[in-house]
C-alpha cells in the first residue's frame, strides 16, 4: 500500500466518545475529496451527511465544518459522493 501526500477536504467527526482515545485535541479527520492549496471550497448549500471511516457513525455537517488539510491518502481512497458529482 503506497501513500501518497495531497490536499484534502475533510470534517471532523462528531463522534467524540469514540475517537478520544485517539486523538484528545484534533478529532478523526474524514477525508472526503482531493483538492489542491487553492482551489475554494466546494459551493454547499445544505447539510452534508458523512459516515466515519472508523466509527462508523453517520452524521450531518454545515459547509463551514469542511476544512482543507495535506493528508496522506490510501490507494483505496474513495471520495464522498458529493464530490463524485463535481
Amino acid at each position: 500500500m503506497s501513500f501518497d501526500s495531497q490536499y484534502v477536504w475533510v470534517v471532523v467527526c462528531k463522534n467524540q466518545k469514540f475517537h478520544k482515545r485517539q486523538n484528545l485535541f484534533f478529532g478523526h479527520k474524514i477525508p472526503l475529496g482531493e483538492t489542491d492549496a487553492i482551489m475554494p471550497p466546494p459551493a454547499l448549500d445544505d447539510l452534508i451527511h458523512v459516515r466515519c471511516d472508523d466509527c462508523g457513525q453517520e452524521y450531518a455537517y454545515h459547509p463551514k465544518d469542511l476544512v482543507r488539510i495535506e493528508l496522506e491518502l490510501p490507494d483505496t481512497f474513495a471520495p464522498h459522493p458529493f464530490f463524485l458529482q463535481m
